[in-house]
């Protein structure tokens, strides 16, 4: 095996000992059977409005209306492979993360699966220097992702794969970004090339920055965003599982339906970092669709399972997802 395809996967040692792990690692209720809402609860996302609708039942506070009694945290964290460390260690209950990480932490043995997605993105390679016009152009050149095992570096791998004949030329290029860090770094000089979402992908177009490769050349339509959730979790917590998910879909079809609305409330969450105007910009984006509907799960598990990132492949997308999710026209 190369150098470069071990480092990639080098997190999944970690993985597979979560199977121990997480059996005893139990969850903020400290491990009791409970068919109740859970005491205390943690929920980690990442930067970006991919994960506006969580975002809006945070601000709105809605899990708090629900379930009086649960205390409920909010974390953002840099990536998907901080959110996996989160759950396997307990600290986390509920993430929500690209579909890398997550098919990663299923083959590895987290023993999660996703309650809903939250939405289907392009996913887009930018760059400043106009003389990098394709893939094959970055070789040498500094690409930042947010860790090994997001979905962007696994499109990465897709296009080079495609496009150079081999999925890991451009693994000695990588370096792990969070997205507004990636921002930064690429009109910084530091980074050629920046593989990123919403709304950071629209700011560095706004900025001067050029397409150089889209997701949906490689995977078309797909997932970008799910929420995960250990079985056990799940299990223990039936209820309130299914009021979270009734939530989340609450949220998309007020981001459908009353965009104003949500965008003064992703606005807010941001602090005025972003006018309400701006975010109603990017929700418009049809680079951007919020659906609890996962679509292309199978192709990513083939395309990781081919090039050895996760070692088991499910059976269906069903096998990937709760009850919540299981009678949709998946993929």
């Amino acid at each position: 095996m190369r150098d470069g395809r071990r480092r990639w996967w080098a997190i999944l040692p970690l993985l597979v000992a979560a199977v121990a792990v997480a059996a005893f690692a139990g969850s903020a209720t400290g491990g009791q059977k409970s068919h109740g809402p859970p005491h205390e609860i943690t929920i980690a996302y990442q930067p970006g409005i991919g994960y506006a609708p969580l975002i809006i039942i945070k601000q709105q506070r809605l899990i708090e209306k629900h379930f009086p009694r649960t205390k409920v945290n909010w974390r953002v964290l840099a990536s998907g492979a901080a959110i996996t460390s989160g759950v396997i260690s307990g600290n986390i209950q509920i993430g929500a993360m690209g579909v890398g990480p997550m098919l990663v932490g299923w083959s590895g043995g987290v023993g999660w699966r996703m309650l809903t997605a939250l939405d289907d993105a392009d996913l887009w390679l930018m760059a400043r220097d106009r003389n990098i016009r394709t893939i094959a152009d970055l070789r040498g050149k500094r690409i930042a992702t947010p860790a090994a095992t997001s979905i962007q570096a696994v499109i990465l791998r897709k296009a080079a794969q495609m496009r150079l004949g081999d999925a890991n030329a451009l693994n000695s290029s990588l370096v792990s970004l969070d997205h507004p860090d990636g921002l930064a770094a690429l009109f910084g000089g530091q980074i050629q090339a920046h593989m990123t979402s919403p709304p950071f992908q629209f700011i560095e177009r706004e900025r001067g920055a050029h397409i150089v490769a889209r997701s949906s050349t490689f995977f078309g339509k797909h997932t970008f965003l799910g929420v995960v959730a250990q079985q056990k979790f799940y299990d223990d917590h039936p209820g309130f599982m299914k009021r979270l998910y009734q939530d989340i879909q609450a949220s998309i079809t007020m981001l459908e339906k009353k965009p104003a609305q949500a965008a003064r409330i992703l606005s807010q969450d941001s602090e005025g970092k972003t006018t309400p105007y701006g975010f109603r910009r990017y929700l418009a984006s049809p680079a951007l669709d919020f659906t609890t509907t996962p679509h292309g799960l199978m192709k990513f598990a083939r395309f990781m399972n081919d090039i050895g990132q996760i070692k088991k492949m499910p059976s269906s997308w069903k096998e990937l997802v709760f009850p919540t999710i299981a009678k949709k026209k998946g993929s």
